[in-house]
């Protein structure tokens, strides 16, 4: 009797670490994160109309042959110098809570680091410091949306009285929701004016003209519907307080 209750001890234990090794589903509340976790596979940046890492593993883990990689610290550094290398990656695993994510799960990275010979890359530039130009009164953003499968990031062009405006980063910015809307933004100190674009993609304003959470506003589902999925959107931007 008591080898039997060893036994079973022993058999309970032994699933209970198996299942630690991956996620476990909750109908009733948060789901349970894995216990922390190495992998290894091929880290790929894909560089689309939303931004993600994938390691694509060597071996299926927790039913999956790719799991998406990110850092809940600010700094995405590590990952961004390795991408295109083989990595061993460390941190726990869940399953993705919302349309954000592009992958059914995620590894919270803690600790990464190439395997064998690693090409590193450099990272990616800041403009968290870039300023739309003093002299700037008002301008015209167009964004050209690849909405196709695969990675199409999207293309700005900037412009104000037939002159270009560089960076990009300084004049907009943009949200793609786990909905799949598309919000467009101006630069700091400027106001969403002019919403346009393709009529599929129902151009038009978050909140009313001049609202402080204003912002233009986009459905590429909608478009790619109807069969649209290369289209031409766009807002004008304007000082604030001199919206007409």
């Amino acid at each position: 009797m008591v080898r039997r209750i060893v036994l079973a001890v022993v058999v309970f234990a032994a699933v209970s670490a198996c299942a630690q090794e991956c996620p476990q589903p909750n109908s009733n509340g948060p789901t349970t994160p894995s216990k922390i976790r190495s992998l290894e596979g091929k880290l790929i940046y894909h560089d689309g109309i939303r931004q993600w890492f994938e390691l694509k593993l060597d071996h299926p883990q927790c039913g999956q042959k790719s799991i998406q990689l990110i850092m809940q610290e600010s700094d995405w550094t590590p990952l961004e110098i390795l991408r295109g290398c083989r990595v061993r990656s460390k941190g726990t695993i869940d399953f993705s809570p919302t349309g954000y994510y592009s992958l059914d799960l995620f590894q919270d990275v803690e600790q990464i680091k190439p395997v064998g010979d690693c090409r590193r890359q450099p990272p990616f530039p800041s403009y968290s410091d870039a300023k739309p130009d003093p002299t700037i009164n008002h301008y015209r953003v167009e964004m050209f949306v690849d909405y196709r499968p695969g990675d199409h990031p999207i293309l700005f062009r900037i412009r104000s009285g037939g002159k270009s405006l560089q960076p990009w980063q300084a004049y907009a910015s943009y949200m793609l929701t786990g909905g799949q809307v598309l919000y467009g933004f101006c630069g700091k100190g400027f106001a969403v004016d002019k919403v346009f674009g393709a009529p599929a993609a129902k151009p038009s304003h978050f909140d009313e003209l001049g609202a402080p959470d204003d912002m233009a506003m986009f459905d590429p589902v909608s478009a790619a519907d109807q069969g649209h999925t290369e289209l031409h959107l766009g807002y004008t931007c304007v000082r604030k307080g001199s919206l007409r």
